[in-house]
């Protein structure tokens, strides 16, 4: 494979700062006492988005709304604001099943969980990078204040048009250009989950031959190839099985996020050639219902859902031929980054673009957003489920400000929840101790006991990539662009 060029990651520089306490938590100065002064309780607030992730239910409780949107109604309301109006850019059709309609289920819950008093969305789908600057254009003409663009390649038109509209905030996804003071990057990433199917892939194979289709070979892409692989070889040690006689055989790229004509025939060809499991990256659910048309017709293949959970467009045995997914959770994170908004144009209506005032809310937040399954937005079943079993299960949503042992307790009693949801989401065909094998893999995970990419790890043609007893860092994550071992592009 050539190499792909990558521009260098700019980094967050971190200036040094004094600090004070607030209710036991670390607070910087200057800056945060005027917020503080100004809105009250509203500083717990800031961490809705990470708690209703890990914590929340899936319709808003009578805490949430206490807690979060009658605080900010007041607020909003004293200072004479309007509704925040908010919109999302997206790559794809909404009801692809996949990425675009997981943002956009990410919109609906920010609308839900604020209401009208306090946001108003839009938004418009299947928008080509060449366009997306009109678009912008148009959304900024009709009050737009906060513009969410939701695919990689829309990074150059954003950063172009935040330079243009310094009074409005832009929200990037995927991307990590941040050139104005009014642009935020943001992502929500998968690696965590795709190595834990990943091990269900290698202990399921029989063939030893593992496929995955690629929309692109971004460093995105091919750093999920690579959890994937890392976990297939995992999971063929774990059923007594040579790692090194199981490939992941890649093809691509697409050319496209959505092409389910083209990804439902690369399928096809690896079928033909012996794969028995298919993972891929492309936002239809082409490859979900072509496998399970093998499946039911006796030939066991399978694969996964990809980003929302297509499990749900198939019926009777059929579902098994989904051993699990990396399905996102876009929710929290998108109330997150509105939350601050609003709260941005409370503190500093003179620059309510200037994205620096975010950092003056407890907990500090970077303009770089990286969440992953450790902050709820994704999971090997669907994360929303696990979200509306706790509130039935556990009671009430911790306050921020709970004290560290009823934290301990809550996240407990999450785990339980989350741990159910998985073994009834997961394949009846997956034998039971791989299953649990994954499961205590995913507890190292959320603990941080473990991380995949932990070396030694080599790349495709024997380099030792990440040495032994090291982790690859952020920097090498976002900008990986080599294979590890075990992955053949075909």
């Amino acid at each position: 494979m050539s190499s792909v060029i990558v521009a260098p990651r700019p980094s967050i520089k971190r200036g040094c700062s004094r600090h004070v306490r607030h209710r036991g938590r670390l607070v910087t100065d200057p800056g945060r006492r005027k917020t503080l002064a100004i809105l009250g309780g509203i500083g717990a607030a800031i961490a809705a988005g990470y708690l209703l992730g890990r914590l929340g239910g899936g319709t808003p409780s009578p805490t949430t709304t206490s807690t979060v949107r009658e605080a900010l109604e007041t607020a909003v309301e004293k200072a004479g604001l309007e509704p925040l109006k908010a919109f999302w850019v997206y790559v794809g059709p909404v009801g692809d099943m996949g990425w675009s309609y997981e943002h956009d289920q990410g919109r609906k819950y920010v609308e839900e969980v604020l209401g009208k008093k306090l946001v108003e969305t839009g938004y418009v789908e299947q928008v080509p990078e060449d366009r997306v600057g009109q678009v912008i254009d148009d959304a900024v003409a009709k009050g737009n204040k906060l513009i969410f663009t939701t695919s990689f390649g829309y990074m150059d038109p954003t950063n172009r048009k935040a330079g243009q509209y310094p009074d409005v905030l832009f929200g990037h996804c995927s991307g990590y250009k941040r050139l104005y003071p009014n642009v935020v990057t943001y992502f929500a990433e998968a690696y965590q989950a795709y190595y834990l199917n990943g091990i269900l892939a290698g202990a399921m194979t029989k063939t030893g031959k593992v496929g995955y289709v690629a929309a692109h070979f971004i460093p995105e892409v091919i750093r999920h190839i690579n959890a994937f692989a890392l976990g297939v070889r995992e999971g063929a040690k774990l059923v007594g099985r040579n790692p090194n006689e199981v490939k992941v055989i890649v093809r691509g790229p697409l050319g496209a996020w959505f092409a389910p004509d083209k990804a439902r025939a690369e399928a096809e060809v690896l079928i033909s050639q012996g794969v028995d499991v298919i993972a891929f990256t492309e936002d239809s659910t082409a490859i979900v219902t072509t496998i399970a048309e093998y499946y039911t017709q006796g030939k066991r293949v399978y694969t996964f859902s990809h980003y929302s959970d297509m499990r749900r467009i198939l019926e009777g045995d059929a579902r098994n031929a989904v051993l699990a997914g990396q399905i996102v959770d876009w929710g929290p994170l998108y109330l997150e980054l509105v939350i601050r908004a609003i709260l941005a144009r409370l503190v500093n209506p003179e620059k309510p673009g200037n994205t620096d005032i975010w950092s003056d809310f407890p907990p500090a937040t970077p303009r770089d957003y990286w969440w992953d399954m450790r902050m709820g937005v994704f999971d090997i079943a669907p994360p929303r489920e696990s979200r509306a079993a706790y509130v039935k299960k556990c009671g009430r949503i911790p306050d921020v400000y709970d004290e560290r042992n009823e934290l301990k307790e809550y996240m407990g009693c999450l785990r339980e929840v989350e741990e159910e949801i998985i073994r009834e989401y997961i394949s009846k065909d997956v034998p039971e101790e791989v299953l649990e094998y994954v499961l205590k893999r995913r507890r190292e995970i959320l603990d941080g006991s473990w991380d995949p990419f932990t070396g030694p790890i080599r790349d495709s043609t024997g380099r030792v990539r990440i040495p032994e007893g090291m982790r690859a860092s952020h920097d090498q994550l976002w900008n990986m662009d080599w294979f590890v071992e075990g992955v053949v592009k075909a």
